[in-house]
């Protein structure tokens, strides 16, 4: 059933097992999880089944460091959290993401792919998925892989809106924001909720579940372990650090010769390192795609006989007979975790007297060689391969500061609450359990101890199916 407030939902003398914090696909999807094993679930969600301007500036706060999105815009606060603005972009972590690599500090998770790997047909599932083809190697250094797309994009407040409502073991709760956890006894003993114009409301559960994202995760967390001297998240070492991101920007333009070879014929071509690679060179993974179709051929035979007259002579002539298209060569790759990258509360307060969320975010020189190794690497392919040729951006090449007229970065909002297999690595343990604390979990990409290439949603989904399982493994 979905009530419109908490006191309608209070209203209903709902006995939940379990109650999730937070309705977008880690917290929706933990939901339907739990109704499939028969456990009564709560869903609070903060905001309404629509946009609401002032709903949404809780979400409102400080960047310090490279520039960055607005923060109040970079995630939505309603029903479906993200999924609002998502674009459907979906594939799983590579098994490499989750190796602790040599040369790659705090990288590593105390699972494997192959713990996600069985909830792959549910999520593919849940985000409407066609079947996934396997990667195709291209040499021992790289890989052409795929995307798959959720197509219509699944907005998770829309699709399983009449799912949620016909449950009877599922119960929402919107426009009910989680304003502080209370702690007794190394258990999380009430959740207390906001509610206008009237006192906070308290709700018990045997098991608590944030799925708020990846950055009130974090904020929440630091929020309520204030308030209660520690005893929220007894270990806090690493709480709001490790924070990540995935940068987006243009690295340059590339003139194909012929689609022959490429597995789809036109529109975007998707790259990767092999694993060998990536541990050989201690970087970030990256994603390199081709999008085609751009009419940039001109200027970079133009610009390309200027710099190298004995590479582009060759590209010149081939023009005028067999060239297919250009493309720009965007890039999408992995942030490594860094300590200084964090969430921290600020001074300012929201409209519950939450202190708002400040965000320490740095681009680190590894993840200038990661871009570096991305272009070269798929420029050396088309060019030894005979498919193309590439002409790299003049920031990247000549080391200039990162365009901000670019992309940027991808809202993908990783870490701060990351999964460990102790406290004094993360959060988490391997379950999403708060280390020292019997019965709080964490869900969402804020777990990720590293972010590999990938958009986070499809990891989000897995790693959600899998707590419901183990939850309904407990004894609640």
């Amino acid at each position: 059933m979905i009530y419109k407030d908490f006191k309608a939902y209070q209203a209903s003398g709902f006995q939940p097992k379990v109650c999730i914090v937070g309705g977008g696909p880690a917290g929706i999807s933990l939901a339907l999880r739990l109704a499939a094993k028969r456990i009564p679930c709560v869903l609070l969600e903060a905001g309404g089944r629509t946009y609401d301007a002032e709903v949404q500036a809780a979400y409102n706060g400080k960047v310090i460091g490279d520039n960055y999105f607005e923060l109040g815009s970079s995630r939505l606060r309603y029903l479906g959290g993200s999924t609002g603005h998502w674009q459907g972009w979906c594939r799983a972590l590579d098994a490499i993401d989750f190796e602790a690599r040599k040369g790659v500090p705090n990288s590593g998770w105390p699972i494997r792919k192959t713990d996600l790997d069985p909830y792959a047909s549910e999520a593919d599932r849940l985000l409407d998925l066609p079947t996934a083809k396997p990667d195709q190697a291209l040499s021992a250094d790289l890989q052409e892989i795929e995307f798959r797309f959720s197509k219509p994009i699944v907005r998770f407040g829309d699709k399983y809106a009449a799912e949620l409502e016909k449950s009877p073991l599922i119960a929402v709760a919107l426009n009910s924001p989680v304003i502080d956890l209370v702690p007794v006894r190394g258990r999380i003993a009430e959740a207390r909720i906001g509610q206008a114009g009237a006192a906070a409301a308290s709700l018990k559960a045997p098991a608590y579940a944030l799925c708020t994202g990846g950055i009130e995760n974090s904020r929440l967390l630091l929020w309520a372990n204030q308030q209660h001297q520690g005893g929220v998240v007894p270990e806090a070492r690493t709480l709001g650090k490790y924070w990540m991101e995935h940068p987006h920007y243009t690295l340059g333009q590339a003139a194909l010769f012929t689609f022959t070879g490429f597995r789809t014929p036109g529109g975007m071509h998707f790259y990767a390192p092999t694993a060998d690679y990536l541990r050989k060179h201690a970087i970030g993974s990256f994603g390199v795609r081709l999008l085609s179709g751009e009419n940039l051929i001109k200027a970079l035979i133009k610009d390309g006989l200027c710099v190298a007259p004995e590479i582009f002579t060759d590209f010149a002539k081939k023009a005028s007979k067999d060239l297919a298209c250009a493309a720009a060569l965007h890039v999408a790759w992995e942030q490594l975790p860094q300590e200084s990258n964090r969430i921290e509360l600020g001074s300012d307060k929201d409209a519950w007297g939450m202190a708002r969320s400040v965000l320490h975010w740095r681009k680190q020189p590894v993840e200038r060689t990661t871009a570096d190794h991305a272009v070269r690497l798929v420029g050396s392919y088309l060019a030894g391969s005979d498919k193309g040729r590439v002409k790299v951006s003049d920031w990247l090449l000549k080391n200039q500061a990162y365009p901000l007229d670019d992309e940027q970065a991808g809202f993908h909002h990783m870490g701060g609450t990351r999964m460990a297999a102790s406290p004094e690595q993360g959060v988490v343990d391997a379950n999403c359990k708060v280390f020292g604390v019997d019965n709080l979990y964490v869900g969402g990409s804020s777990v990720f101890p590293t972010g590999g290439h990938t958009n986070p949603t499809y990891s989000i989904v897995q790693l959600a199916l899998r707590l419901g399982d183990h939850l309904a493994g407990r004894a609640l």
